[in-house]
C-alpha cells in the first residue's frame, strides 16, 4: 500500500479486514495463559495486532472505553477505544493525524511494531465522557508477545494522573507565590530606611503585591475546585470595555511585564452581557501572562475584543510564532514549553473554566503571518 501525507501524517493507515480481527480474536481466546496474564495488569492493557488494532482487552479496560463503544470495539485502535478527541479527525484513525505526531502512545506502539522491542512513553489524551472533555495523564508501556508463532503487541498503561497534577499545581503554585512573597518581603525591606516620595511609592505598591499574593492562591483553590467540579460560577451583567482593563492590569508590575508593554484595546461602543467576572478577568489574564513570557524585552502584548449580535471574541496578541509541536499539545494539562521552572497549565486552566464554566470557547492561531493570537469566545 502507498501511503501519502493524505493518509497519515504519522503511522501507517493500513487495517486488517474484520475477518483476520476474529481469526486474532480466537488465537488469543483460546490461550488460557495469555487471559490470565491480561487480567493481571492493575490498569488498562490491551493486545494489538500488527496494524495496532485491538484483538483482546482486560476486563480493567472496560472503565476506559465508553459503553457505547464497547459492543464493536475489537478491531479499533486504541485512541479510538476510548474516545480520544483527535482518533476520527483523519479517514484511517487513531495514529494518523497531526496531533498523533507528539502522541507517546502511538510512538511507543510504532517503534514495538517495527524494532520488535519493548517502549514506555508518557502520554497526554483528551477524550469526551458525557459531553464533557477530560484529560488523561498516562505511562504507556509496549512490548512484543509471541502467540502462536505470531506476534502481537502488548500495550498496556498506568494511570498517573494524580501524579501529574499534583507536580503541575505544586510547580505552579510555589513558583509564582515565592515569587509574589520575595517581592513582598523585599518591599518591606525598604520601609525603615524609606521617606518622602519613595515611601509614597512603596505606600501605594505593598497593598498591589499583597493583593496580588492573596489572587494567586484564590486561583489555584479555583483551579482545583473547577478541576473536581465542585466550581460554582458566579454570575452577573459585566461592561466589556471593564473586562478588558481589569484584565489588563493584572500583571502591570509583575515581573513577567519587566520591560514590556500590555496595550489593552476597548471596544468604541462598549456592551454588557452576562458572565462570571473573576474567572473570566482569571482566564484573560492567563492568556496575558503566557504572551507576556513568550514575548521578548521591547515587545508589547495586546488585549482587544469584538463582538456579533450573538457573540463576544476577547483576544489577547503576542509577537512571538510558537513551534508546530507546541501547538499541537497546547491545551494539555500536563504539557509545558518551559523545562525548567516552567507553568505549563495556564492554558488548559483557560480551557477548563472556558469552555466548562463559562460555556465559551478558547481558539488560537500562530503562524509568521498573524503572529500568535488567543481568542475567547463568549455568548452574550
Amino acid at each position: 500500500m502507498t501511503t501519502t501525507m493524505t493518509d497519515t501524517y504519522f503511522a501507517s493507515p493500513q487495517r486488517s479486514s474484520d475477518e483476520i480481527i476474529q481469526r486474532d480474536r480466537k488465537i488469543i481466546e483460546n490461550n488460557p495463559t495469555i487471559i490470565q496474564l491480561l487480567e493481571g495488569f492493575p490498569d488498562l492493557a490491551l493486545i494489538l495486532n500488527e496494524n495496532r488494532q485491538l484483538v483482546a482487552f482486560n476486563s480493567k479496560a472496560v472503565d476506559y472505553i465508553p459503553e457505547n463503544l464497547r459492543p464493536c470495539v475489537y478491531g479499533m485502535r486504541p485512541g479510538e477505544a476510548i474516545d480520544c478527541i483527535h482518533s476520527h479527525e483523519m479517514p484511517a484513525g487513531c495514529g494518523t493525524s497531526q496531533f498523533c505526531v507528539e502522541c507517546g502512545a502511538v510512538k511507543a506502539i510504532v517503534r514495538t511494531i517495527d524494532k520488535k522491542e519493548s517502549a514506555i512513553e508518557e502520554c497526554r489524551i483528551t477524550r469526551k465522557m458525557n459531553g464533557i472533555e477530560e484529560s488523561l495523564d498516562l505511562r504507556v508501556h509496549t512490548s512484543v508477545i509471541n502467540i502462536d508463532e505470531k506476534a502481537f503487541t502488548l500495550f498496556s498503561i498506568k494511570d498517573i494522573a494524580a501524579e501529574k497534577r499534583r507536580h503541575a499545581f505544586e510547580r505552579i503554585f510555589f513558583h509564582d507565590i515565592l515569587n509574589t512573597a520575595g517581592a513582598l518581603d523585599g518591599l518591606i525591606s525598604l520601609l525603615p530606611d524609606s521617606e518622602g516620595e519613595e515611601l509614597v511609592d512603596l505606600e501605594t505598591t505593598l497593598p498591589k503585591i499583597s493583593t496580588q499574593l492573596i489572587n494567586e492562591i484564590i486561583a489555584q483553590r479555583q483551579l482545583l475546585s473547577a478541576e473536581t467540579g465542585s466550581l460554582v460560577p458566579e454570575i452577573s451583567t459585566l461592561s466589556l470595555n471593564k473586562i478588558l482593563n481589569e484584565s489588563g492590569v493584572l500583571y502591570t508590575g509583575h515581573e513577567v511585564a519587566k520591560r514590556k508593554t500590555i496595550f489593552v484595546n476597548s471596544v468604541e461602543s462598549d456592551i454588557e452581557f452576562k458572565s462570571d467576572k473573576t474567572l473570566l478577568i482569571r482566564s484573560i489574564g492567563n492568556l496575558i501572562k503566557n504572551a507576556l513570557e513568550a514575548s521578548k524585552p521591547g515587545d508589547g502584548v495586546r488585549v482587544s475584543a469584538d463582538f456579533s449580535p450573538k457573540e463576544i471574541f476577547i483576544h489577547v496578541w503576542n509577537s512571538t510564532v510558537m513551534p508546530q509541536n507546541v501547538q499541537l499539545q497546547m491545551f494539555q494539562r500536563s504539557f509545558s514549553t518551559k523545562v525548567s521552572s516552567g507553568h505549563g497549565i495556564g492554558t488548559y486552566s483557560v480551557k477548563l473554566l472556558v469552555e466548562q464554566y463559562l460555556k465559551g470557547k478558547i481558539s488560537f492561531v500562530s503562524d509568521e503571518e498573524s503572529k500568535t493570537t488567543f481568542t475567547i469566545t463568549l455568548q452574550r
